[in-house]
């Protein structure tokens, strides 16, 4: 009992020495630093925000993406994997956090020692047993310094982290998805295109034929097949092109699904349509809740912590040991009062000489602080660039997206104009052929941009963290 009172009042002492690591202020200074570089505004898109969003999922206006992305989140094997290593943390800061308190074990012995026949002084058995029972034994360094609690604290940090990680995993694999099924939406939209191309032009290449084999201007005739046979071959070569760029994202949306790339994904069968523009005035603060930015900042935090447990390594160590149990000749004593045994110690440690180990250990550990901590401040510099590059793409694709529109509208007008003037013998194939494939490229044209603007609405909330 006296043993488990001293042990008790020892653990609240230690308790009360567990203060803040060393060097704090100046994480504390180095963090304003990093978060002072945020501009008051972003210099692409300035103002003040009028309404946020309630999820980035809901601006594309489709179910399919939506569920798409959630089958991505649920099977994907690489986010179980990051998922994974998130309990891997949380076990390892356990496992750090367990020297703050004693070592308990107990213990059982029993032995049988026989003494030579020609001891010198008689009366001694030559046949001994001896039984002992530690039913408790402990040994505790007492964390007087907080050397054990800043270990744990960086732990703790690196737990923090791993989550994080997992956040940006999970954000960055649901972007991913809705580029991937935009990708997959676009190539079947452009091999439709392409397709009905084909068809157009084979109808064409078929009245050229005609009117070759009727003799009609026999020069001119086969000129214009030998044209419009070319271009029905290209539009075929187009084809193929299409099929293999969707068969190939179709496996990759397969994939980052969690399932065999059969090349049997459906995907989400239509371009969708944005339901509203970026917000005005997006403030710069809200890119400190990127997932990987706070990662990296318990991560400085964690290094901060590492390397104070490595100066408290230089301080003196304070060791408590004590066993109390049984011990005796007979086995059947050992319940007995007298055969009682206990004892209690204290130790105290001082390293004098380590060939510089300890030392080294120390700049080794402020050496991995300045390293994560310009890692961080490079990563928000990034950050920052990726926002304000997505947001000047929205302006910038937006612009190209309204110039292709009027293009495809008067590619499409022109188009009818040199198939009437060819029909009515006003103008040569060439230009029919000419102005349909100027028809054909704006179409194709306007589709792309329409689905890169979509994935890069998919890379702003990624640049961002999430929702506006």
């Amino acid at each position: 009992m006296r043993l488990l009172l001293s042990s008790a009042a020892l653990l609240l002492l230690a308790q009360c020495a567990f203060f803040p690591p060393l060097g704090s202020k100046r994480l504390k200074t180095d963090l304003a630093a990093l978060h002072g570089t945020a501009p008051e505004k972003w210099a692409a898109l300035p103002g003040i925000p009028k309404h946020a969003a309630t999820g980035w999922l809901g601006e594309f206006g489709s179910s399919k993406l939506s569920a798409l992305v959630q089958q991505a989140i649920t099977g994907n094997p690489s986010l179980k994997a990051t998922a994974a290593r998130v309990e891997q943390a949380r076990a390892q800061t356990m496992q750090a956090g367990a020297g703050l308190f004693p070592a308990l074990t107990s213990t059982g012995s029993g032995n049988r020692t026989q003494s030579p026949g020609d001891l010198r002084f008689p009366g001694n058995n030559r046949i001994a047993n001896r039984f002992t029972g530690n039913w408790l034994n402990m040994s505790w360094e007492i964390d007087f310094w907080g050397r054990v609690a800043d270990t744990r604290r960086a732990a703790k940090a690196g737990s923090a982290a791993a989550e994080e990680d997992w956040h940006a995993a999970r954000l960055s694999l649901a972007a991913t998805t809705v580029q991937t099924a935009v990708t997959l939406a676009e190539a079947e939209v452009l091999l439709a295109l392409a397709q009905s191309n084909v068809a157009t032009r084979k109808v064409q290449l078929g009245i050229l034929e005609r009117q070759l084999d009727r003799g009609i201007d026999p020069e001119r005739a086969a000129l214009d097949v030998s044209l419009s046979r070319a271009d029905f071959a290209r539009a075929e070569a187009t084809v193929q092109q299409r099929r293999a760029t969707a068969d190939q994202t179709r496996r990759t949306l397969e994939t980052l699904l969690g399932g065999y790339p059969a090349g049997a994904e459906r995907g989400i069968g239509s371009l969708p349509s944005l339901k509203r523009g970026i917000p005005a005035g997006l403030p710069s603060a809200m890119l400190l809740r990127r997932p990987d930015l706070r990662a990296a900042e318990r991560r400085l935090t964690a290094a901060l912590a590492s390397e104070s447990a490595a100066k408290k390594a230089m301080l003196p160590s304070i060791r408590l040991t004590g066993s109390a149990g049984r011990t005796s000749q007979e086995i059947e004593q050992l319940i007995r009062p007298e055969s009682a045994i206990w004892n209690l110690g204290t130790q105290v440690g001082q390293t004098l000489f380590q060939g510089g180990l300890l030392k080294a250990g120390v700049d080794l550990q402020r050496g991995r602080y300045q390293e994560i901590l310009q890692t961080y401040s490079a990563s928000v510099l990034t950050a920052f660039r990726e926002v304000e590059t997505a947001l000047a793409a929205e302006q910038f694709l937006l612009q190209q997206e309204s110039a292709l529109e009027r293009a495809a509208d008067e590619a499409e007008r022109a188009e009818q104009l040199a198939l009437s003037q060819y029909e009515k013998g006003l103008s040569e194939v060439l230009t029919l052929l000419d102005t349909r494939q100027r028809a054909f490229d704006a179409r194709s044209t306007l589709t792309s941009v329409k689905a890169q603007r979509l994935r890069n609405r998919a890379a702003l909330h990624l640049a961002l963290g999430g929702e506006f």
